[in-house]
């Protein structure tokens, strides 16, 4: 049973890139890599956040979320963000460096330092018996520095950050 499960987890880790988000949620924030896009009318985005995190309890508690977008530049950022939890009541952002700005539509701060953010409103929640909750977020505001370009966002897959690869044809 166990050759198969790791055969298993090593097609997922098989998988082509992600891109790394720092999930803010009241004033917490999170590191995530488990994250997508999930529907164009209504644009929408889905995070899975693992079931015994601080920011899972958080996101059920206030039903919206943050999506910042970390560049290939803040990998450390990205690192200070993923190695400590909020619920020790550790300040992130100025442990990280980094600025909250208030949300337009959430309550939910974001970070003034990610050229991309997203600011969603929990839609729907999927509660699989698995390691995460996913959390689906209608984009309610987007907030975009004029000179951030997608290659510019930091990728994670196979325990590694990447940045986004060549041009091959457009579709």
């Amino acid at each position: 049973m166990k050759i198969i499960e790791e055969k298993l987890i090593n097609g997922i880790w098989a998988l082509p890139s992600f891109p790394v988000v720092l999930v803010t949620v009241g004033h917490n924030i999170m590191t995530a890599a488990a994250f997508h896009f999930y529907s164009f009318k209504p644009p929408s985005v889905m995070v899975g956040i693992i079931y015994d995190n601080y920011t899972n309890q958080l996101i059920n508690e206030y039903n919206e979320f943050g999506i910042n977008i970390p560049t290939t530049d803040q990998i450390e950022i990205v690192r200070i963000c993923g190695s400590v939890s909020g619920r020790e009541g550790v300040d992130k952002y100025s442990l990280a460096g980094i600025t909250p700005v208030s949300g337009v539509k959430i309550k939910s701060s974001l970070i003034k330092d990610c050229r991309l953010n997203l600011e969603c409103e929990v839609v729907h929640k999927v509660d699989y018996p698995g390691s995460h909750q996913w959390f689906i977020g209608e984009v309610k505001a987007v907030h975009k520095d004029e000179n951030y370009s997608r290659e510019q966002a930091l990728m994670f897959w196979g325990r590694e950050y990447r940045k986004v690869g060549e041009f091959l044809e457009r579709a």
